[in-house]
């Protein structure tokens, strides 16, 4: 069903920085975590019989066994990037507010209030007011 998996490669230095990390009582869970997967990767247990040792996901034991090659015990240290969350609004939307605040005036007002504006350019109070 799956390919087995071979054994990570750890070396003295990167063995005894992830047993300090496991027994460590300041390491928070989500690192000891990592770091036992990696360890187990390393003696060569298959990745099934890892992500039942440390009750977690195979997905998950793939993921740190990919970082730790990848970047080593820093790796595991940190997380990845995420994307974020979109722009509710775009640059070009942000502009023509503030253009329109700047250079014109509404019919039958000396200034524009956030309601006032939020009709003509088609959007929420709230999104003119965080403009």
């Amino acid at each position: 069903m799956f390919k087995p998996a071979t054994a990570v490669w750890i070396d003295v230095n990167q063995q005894k920085r992830l047993k300090q990390l496991v027994q460590s009582g300041q390491t928070p869970q989500k690192i000891v975590l990592r770091a036992r997967i990696v360890l187990l990767a390393g003696q060569g247990v298959p990745n099934n019989a890892v992500s039942q040792q440390v009750g977690t996901s195979r997905p998950t034991v793939l993921l740190r066994r990919g970082r730790f090659e990848q970047f080593g015990v820093a790796g595991l240290m940190r997380d990845g990037k995420r994307p974020g969350r979109k722009r509710a609004l775009s640059a070009e939307k942000v502009k023509a507010v503030v253009e329109a605040t700047l250079r014109t005036t509404p019919t039958n007002a000396t200034h524009w209030s956030i309601r006032l504006m939020a009709k003509p350019q088609g959007l929420s109070r709230m999104a003119v007011q965080r403009i």
